[in-house]
């Protein structure tokens, strides 16, 4: 296949410089009107942009890539992980344009599968974390798909036309010289099998080499959460359904239990035409009377109380609205963007905003000595230039800004509680941002195990310490279906529920109670990465000191093990097939989805061998060491 690449040089001043004929993997190096670009040999390439003054600064990067067309299977898209499982056909693909910004930080690179599912080809930048854009250049479209150059044409430009580089990036040299790397594969031939999760991981651990970007988390995160939002219309959440869930909770082996949106007033789930109050951020005195002891209750079951907070948004209904809305985003006129879900947003660029933002943070542990809490909707924020002329700014990137809030709501609340538990969201997380963290939220997914499997692998891929949407199991579910549910979650990160347990039935909460007493003994398997064992995910695999651990999913059939292993079926399968390599005397132990033994033979594995299963059970195969 062959692959050339493009570096177009956009100065502040307008003037562009473009370097043509670049083969990644050979030194590259030359200057034109002044503008210098060097590429080195190693892998990722790293790309010396260099102005020809540091009065006109380097405003953005395109980098470009030029290929021959060729039949891939599917494509994983620039994304935060929360959208990326709309676009995996190429038919889709051709059309794609893509911002990451402050509502929705982006990895920057493109993966495609080749015919074997395994990556064929991959194309992104590591860099510093700021506003970036994603660009199909070729196939193009007139009036139909237009294909016949049979080429495919790729643009990652870094820096945009509304936020160009940030000057805290571009003149952070003393001649302006930005360095990133450029990160290539193309698969030649069948040794080199990687799936598009391990790629996705690779690249994020150049981003956490480069810039010093460690994985962050608390024990106390790593436990179960509930959380009060999927099972209730918000208005109906009061002190004694989060009290009667908690106490019900703990004995299903929850210990982190989130007062979701709507404790202060009238939530997002309601109507347009309620005017909302966020951002006094005072509990609703119709729902929660005294929240000091709510909290001191939640302690006393044995668990760890957080709360939703949105710090940015501020709504007109809110008693502190007149005080706070010079900090919003405006335009130069003095005009309030306001969101879809209706509220405004503080500015991440004002440093005020920034204080007042901590300080609401702050304040659930002074006044109410929460153990953590769960910030949303920073996705909801305009990806627009805030030019109200009530405040200043002292940065020029918003994305930078929303690192800077993040960075100082974590700070000034681990001052107060070292262990405090911080939940983010993908669109706000990838290595840059998930550091500000103790876990990462795939978003949205009710009643969609499957969309909140992928999602939370996603993240995965670059922090242990994803956690999954909160699922809701319902009477309807069969226990096994149940236990399908709770093992995929435990596959790809933190479960995570948000069940009204007055509703549920027995069994089902005795699958509940069963799978999460096991991951609750056995912490120390997920503090690390899990690893797919296939190219579709179908089999991930945490290693124990003395055990394998592997969790069958989807259309997962077979698995090689070399070692004791305890296998989890979270298929539609009653058989799977296990190759132990060399002939090997083992004891194989059946369970059901309740943690039953329901059978135990003694027998030797030769190569595959049929290994009856039961739906959202489990299966111990424990080597037998010779004399």
């Amino acid at each position: 296949m062959s692959t050339t690449f493009e570096i177009n040089v956009v100065l502040r001043s307008g003037r562009e410089v473009l370097f043509k004929d670049i083969v990644c993997g050979t030194e590259y190096s030359r200057s034109i009107n002044g503008v210098a670009v060097y590429i080195g040999t190693s892998f990722p390439a790293p790309v010396e942009v260099t102005p020809e003054n540091i009065s006109d600064p380097v405003a953005s990067i395109e980098y470009n890539m030029y290929s021959d067309m060729r039949n891939f299977y599917q494509v994983i898209v620039p994304d935060c992980g929360r959208q990326y499982d709309r676009q995996l056909q190429m038919t889709y693909f051709f059309r794609f344009q893509k911002d990451s910004a402050v509502n929705d930080i982006d990895m920057p690179i493109y993966i495609f599968k080749g015919q074997d599912m395994y990556t064929a080809l991959a194309f992104g930048i590591v860099g510093d974390n700021y506003e970036t854009s994603f660009k199909v250049l070729e196939p193009s479209f007139n009036r139909a798909l237009v294909v016949y150059m049979r080429r495919l044409s790729l643009q990652i430009k870094r820096g945009t036309e509304m936020y160009p580089i940030p000057s805290e990036i571009s003149q952070r040299e003393p001649d302006g010289r930005i360095c990133e790397y450029l990160y290539f594969k193309s698969r030649e031939n069948d040794s080199e099998k990687e799936s598009w999760f391990m790629t996705m991981r690779d690249f994020a651990g150049y981003q956490k080499q480069f810039y010093n970007l460690p994985d962050v988390s608390s024990p106390a995160s790593m436990h179960p959460l509930w959380c009060s939002w999927t099972d209730w219309f918000s208005d109906d959440v009061t002190e004694q359904v989060i009290i009667d869930n908690v106490r019900e909770g703990v004995k299903l082996g929850i210990k982190n239990y989130i007062i979701d949106d709507g404790w202060f007033g009238p939530g997002l789930d309601n109507d347009y035409d309620v005017e909302l109050n966020i951002g006094d951020w005072q509990p609703d005195p119709l729902k929660i009377k005294d929240m000091k002891k709510l909290v001191s209750d939640i302690k006393a079951s044995g668990a760890y109380p957080l709360i939703w907070c949105a710090p940015h948004a501020v709504a007109k209904g809110a008693e502190c609205f007149p005080v706070r809305k010079k900090y919003i985003i405006a335009d130069c006129d003095g005009k309030l963007f306001e969101t879809h879900n209706k509220f405004h947003s503080l500015c991440f660029m004002n440093p005020e905003a920034r204080e007042i933002m901590a300080e609401i943070c702050t304040r659930f542990i002074v006044d109410w000595d929460f153990d953590g809490a769960k910030y949303d909707l920073f996705n909801c924020v305009p990806n627009m230039i805030c030019e109200n002329p009530e405040h200043e700014h002292d940065v020029s990137s918003m994305v930078e800004g929303l690192n800077l809030t993040l960075k100082l709501i974590f700070e000034r609340t681990r001052a107060l509680k070292k262990d405090y538990i911080t939940e983010l969201k993908q669109n706000y997380a990838t290595p840059f941002l998930s550091r500000w963290g103790t876990m990462t939220r795939a978003g949205d997914t009710p009643y969609c195990n499957e969309g909140n499997f992928y999602r939370t692998i996603y993240v995965q891929s670059y922090t242990p310490y994803s956690v999954n949407d909160y699922q809701t199991i319902t009477n309807l579910d069969t226990p096994e279906e149940a236990a399908v549910i709770v093992l995929k979650m435990i596959a790809a990160g933190i479960p995570a529920y948000s069940i009204d347990f007055a509703r549920l039935n027995q069994r089902n909460k005795d699958v509940i109670a069963h799978y999460n007493g096991w991951y609750n003994s056995h912490l120390e398997l997920f503090n690390k990465y899990r690893e797919p064992q296939d190219a579709n995910l179908n089999v991930i695999k945490t290693a124990g000191e003395h055990k394998d651990y592997f969790f069958v999913i989807n259309e997962g059939l077979k698995l090689n093990i070399s070692r004791s292993s305890v296998i989890f079926n979270a298929t539609g399968n009653d058989e799977l097939f296990i190759n132990a390599g060399e002939d090997m005397s083992t004891i194989i132990k059946t369970y059901d989805c309740f943690g039953n033994v329901v059978e135990s033979i003694d027998c030797n594995l030769t190569g595959w061998n049929p290994i009856p299963s039961l739906q959202g059970g489990m299966i111990t195969i424990d080597f037998l060491q010779g004399d």
